[in-house]
């Protein structure tokens, strides 16, 4: 079993093919386990998914953008297709350009998508899901492609949001950052090897 807290920033570490993305999966709603139960708040997810849906941040491995948007227009349309309905077209403009600093992609907001850099469209990924302030964000390798200085600005935003009240889960391979976090689960060989 594993138990995160509200407002943890948790590291899922392991080798390649030990089971961290099958596992963030099951802990996300989007894969359910062949057995035993996911709780959020002591209710269970798979039965109350449409309660947590808009709770629930997930960046997979893969991109989840359409590459011929501009990086701008990609998060705008994410924020009017997720976002609350009474929130303005000049809020928008402003959480669309604070997520752009955050990720530090304002000087290409105007590029398209298919013009970035694996990191970069990696972080527009991560805007996706930033947009809409979830309250459990779970990354899949969200720092694979990214130089040093990105990945430790983008793990400091991480920690930032769990000191906030965001519940964030992360899986990597990458240790010099293991400082940030406040728990450490290791899988091995799908099973949960160690818990720190």
């Amino acid at each position: 079993s594993l138990a995160i807290r509200p407002g943890e920033f948790v590291g899922l570490l392991g080798p390649s093919g030990a089971g961290k993305s099958t596992l963030l999966k099951a802990l996300n709603g989007y894969q359910p386990p062949d057995y035993g139960c996911v709780l959020l708040n002591d209710a269970p997810l798979y039965r109350s998914f449409a309660m947590f849906r808009n709770s629930i941040g997930y960046v997979p491995q893969d991109d989840i953008v359409h590459a011929e948007l501009t990086v701008e227009s990609s998060l705008d349309y994410v924020a009017q297709l997720r976002l609350p309905p009474d929130v303005s077209a000049e809020q928008r403009k402003e959480l669309v350009a604070s997520t752009l600093e955050t990720l530090g992609l304002s000087h290409v907001r105007t590029n398209r998508i298919h013009e970035l850099s694996g990191g970069q469209r990696k972080r527009v990924s991560i805007g996706c899901e930033l947009i809409t302030r979830p309250s459990l964000l779970y990354l899949d390798e969200p720092t694979s492609g990214m130089d040093p200085s990105t990945e430790e600005r983008l793990m400091t935003h991480f920690r930032g949001m769990a000191r906030h009240g965001t519940t964030v889960l992360i899986t990597t391979h990458i240790l010099y950052n293991l400082g940030m976090l406040d728990k450490v689960v290791i899988a091995n060989r799908g099973e949960i090897a160690l818990r720190v």
